[in-house]
């Protein structure tokens, strides 16, 4: 078969079903290393964090805890203040509650991103 000869249907579909064949089996074959390379390696950080946070949660004083939410209370009643444009005085915050980050990796690099450049200008 060369540039310009023609080829049947039969022939056309024997081709894409190959090469259809050829990039999922390829897909599966990463899909297999990347799963083998996390079990390996996440096994492996997972041991070695369990092992060096048993310690640092013992030593967590509450005092400090108290403290810093303190802090985050009076920043985070500044900043509520100032987007609306009245004293931090006159604001009455009754609960502040953090909630769990399940934005992806990339979508907070966005956000600190547009937060710099706010900065900036």
């Amino acid at each position: 078969m060369l540039f310009g000869d023609s080829i049947d249907i039969m022939e056309g579909l024997q081709i894409t079903l190959l090469g259809m064949l050829v990039v999922f089996l390829a897909l599966i074959f990463l899909m297999v290393i990347l799963t083998v390379m996390e079990k390996i390696f996440y096994r492996s950080a997972k041991s070695t964090s369990a092992k060096q946070s048993e310690p640092a949660k013992t030593e967590v004083a509450p005092a400090e805890s108290v403290q810093d939410d303190t802090e985050l209370v009076a920043v985070i009643a500044a900043a509520v203040a100032s987007s609306m444009g009245v004293m931090p005085s006159d604001l009455v915050i009754r609960n502040i509650v953090r909630m769990p980050e399940t934005a992806p990796a990339w979508s907070l690099a966005g956000r600190t991103d547009q937060m710099n450049r706010m900065l900036q200008n």
